[in-house]
């Protein structure tokens, strides 16, 4: 007769000590906050505005040419700001389309941690589609207005790249007239 013994049926006795005890998930920790803060560190890096080797080009362009650096910085503000307007635009969008269900378990719960109540606020019908309908134009709105701005992004990303291609075809001229 084979007599099982489950590690939850039998106490064992072990003596207590009042030191940190590091496992294996303490260390698992410590290397997800160190992977982390690196993640962090990556995110703080500037993602490239047309491509790396574009921008590294251009920047090259920039110590050798004011006139060049002057320009692009203005196009690379530009599009810093577009794109600033784009994830405003897209936040806005984003809420907007959550379902109305969704909001109201949202809103539920803020009341219900000030106070509870057991009564809820009848809706009419008429209203809850013009709202929704309402909802529905804001965001096509919104989506247009996006579009635009999208366009608008593409546009300055355009003139950047026919400002590096004209900044090169400048120099390749002056190489072969001998001035450089």
């Amino acid at each position: 007769m084979d007599i099982q013994i489950h590690p939850g049926s039998a106490l064992a006795h072990k003596p207590t000590s009042h030191t940190p005890v590091r496992t294996n998930s303490d260390e698992a920790l410590n290397m997800d906050a160190q992977q982390e803060t690196q993640d962090s560190e990556e995110a703080e890096v500037i993602p490239p505005l047309l491509s790396k080797e574009l921008d590294e080009e251009a920047s090259q362009y920039k110590e050798d040419n004011p006139v060049f650096e002057e320009d692009y910085e203005d196009l690379e503000k530009a599009m810093e700001l577009i794109q600033a307007l784009i994830r405003k635009l897209q936040a806005q969008i984003n809420k907007l389309m959550q379902s109305v269900q969704q909001r109201h378990l949202q809103v539920q719960q803020h009341e219900e941690t000030q106070a509870p109540s057991d009564s809820r606020p009848i809706e009419h019908i008429g209203l809850k589609q013009y709202r929704d309908h309402s909802k529905v134009d804001e965001i096509e709105v919104l989506e247009q207005q996006l579009s635009e701005y999208k366009q608008q992004e593409a546009d300055i990303r355009v003139n950047m790249i026919k400002m590096i291609l004209a900044e090169r075809e400048r120099l390749e001229e002056l190489k072969r007239k001998g001035k450089l």
